[in-house]
């Protein structure tokens, strides 16, 4: 890549210019930027955003929407990935593939990059939705009922980075399709990779965190403690790099900061009880969704000191998305939240009509998840966490453009909050 060039991406994704023509384009991805900071440029949020727009899908919407010029492009388990106005919602095209979509896309270069549950990674022209070319890993598979995404592209230079359920990590040529290398590790890769700093980097469920160089070599690898009940410490989301460091999250309760060059420690952050599921940065603050801990806490970057923590009534397994003072978050429970990352108060924003019919059911008057819950189910974790999606859980990370809130609900639908 051009020295300088992933600075000056930053700069433009932090309002810097408003247009740059260059070899290498700034890709739009989860996480915003091939670090993955969660951290996004726009104008401001309403205090109370109303619905804009919604769209129904076929199936559930588990992927994360992202934007890219005037288009927003989302997949859905109904095997199809939507190319969507940003300002109306209206359809653009519509392309059919053989699989769920649980791949957030990655966008570069007038090109849509993404994966689905049939083994093949595709890329699809963005203004028209015609096939460029695919590629055929060794095939999909899912870890457990709470394994929800599969791992999201990150375009960084000539490359396409993603990981499978097939426990490898690509590199192919953005262009052809070409595997330009492949790295094995003990098990399903779902985290999305992070580039950043010369290295590719991304965790695995066989609970070892992987530095690569560019090229596919092993840099350093980082094996996690792993806990009780999850012995392996496995990594199900991506990472976030910043000042030499890499901060992830695994099912063993802890959060790890590394020395990105060596894979030496620098701290741990432990959440008793609960898998930590995604990191975001933002003004020297660490922002760490939590699974059964129902927070968002936020730690200090350099020390892994607690900061605050901001309540959610249930699970997220999404990325907080950070824009200002403010992240937004979805949860289980069908609603989306603003946390003050100042304060570390939560704020309900929006709920889906799926929320408001069924989630009665499961919290009462207060707010607390109702006794009687695990006798009802009879310690059925599964199938409470199957019926947790009629609420119309957003398992999807917000996209935020131009004051407006985008993001997917297992109601099948994507929305649009301004």
């Amino acid at each position: 890549m051009i020295p300088g060039i992933r600075h000056l991406c930053r700069f433009l994704l932090t309002g810097g210019l408003s247009v740059l023509t260059l070899k290498y384009a700034c890709a739009q991805q989860l996480g915003a930027t091939p670090e993955r900071s969660g951290y996004f440029s726009s104008a401001a949020v309403a205090q109370s955003p109303r619905l804009k727009w919604k769209i129904k899908t076929g199936g559930l919407v588990l992927a994360s929407p992202v934007g890219y010029r005037d288009r927003l492009f989302t997949g859905s388990c109904d095997s199809v990935m939507y190319a969507l106005a940003k300002d109306n919602g209206r359809t653009l095209w519509k392309f059919k593939t053989g699989g769920e979509i649980r791949s957030s896309a990655a966008v570069a270069e007038n090109i849509v990059y993404f994966s689905a549950t049939d083994g093949i990674f595709y890329a699809l022209d963005a203004t028209s939705g015609r096939l460029l070319w695919t590629f055929e890993t060794a095939g999909e598979r899912f870890y457990d009922t709470w394994d929800y995404h599969q791992s999201s592209p990150t375009v960084y230079g000539d490359k396409v980075y993603f990981g499978s359920g097939d426990g490898y990590l690509y590199a192919l040529d953005r262009q052809t399709g070409k595997l330009q290398w492949k790295f094995e590790t003990g098990g399903i890769v779902h985290a999305s990779p992070v580039v950043a700093d010369g290295a590719v980097f991304a965790g695995s469920f066989d609970g070892y965190f992987y530095c690569l160089e560019t090229d596919g070599r092993l840099r350093w690898k980082f094996k996690t403690v792993g806990e009780r009940y999850f012995p392996r410490g496995e990594i199900q989301f991506h990472a976030t790099v910043a000042n030499n460091t890499v901060y992830f999250c695994s099912r063993d309760f802890n959060v790890y900061a590394l020395n990105a060059k060596d894979g030496a420690g620098y701290w741990v952050y432990h959440q008793q009880g609960s898998w930590t599921s995604v990191p975001a940065l933002a003004d020297g603050k660490l922002l760490v969704t939590m699974s059964d801990a129902h927070l968002v806490s936020g730690l200090d970057a350099e020390s892994g000191k607690s900061l605050f923590e901001a309540p959610v009534p249930l699970n997220v397994f999404s990325g907080a998305s950070v824009l200002g003072n403010f992240a937004y978050v979805g949860s289980m429970d069908g609603r989306v939240y603003r946390v003050d990352i100042t304060s570390g108060k939560s704020t309900v924003i929006f709920q889906t009509e799926g929320s408001r019919k069924y989630r009665p059911h499961f919290f009462d008057e207060t707010g607390k998840l109702r006794t009687g819950l695990e006798e009802e189910y009879k310690d059925d974790f599964t199938r409470i966490y199957t019926d947790f999606l009629k609420m119309g859980s957003i398992l999807s990370t917000v996209w935020i453009a131009d004051g407006t809130l985008f993001f997917g609900s297992a109601d099948g639908c994507i929305y649009a909050l301004r």
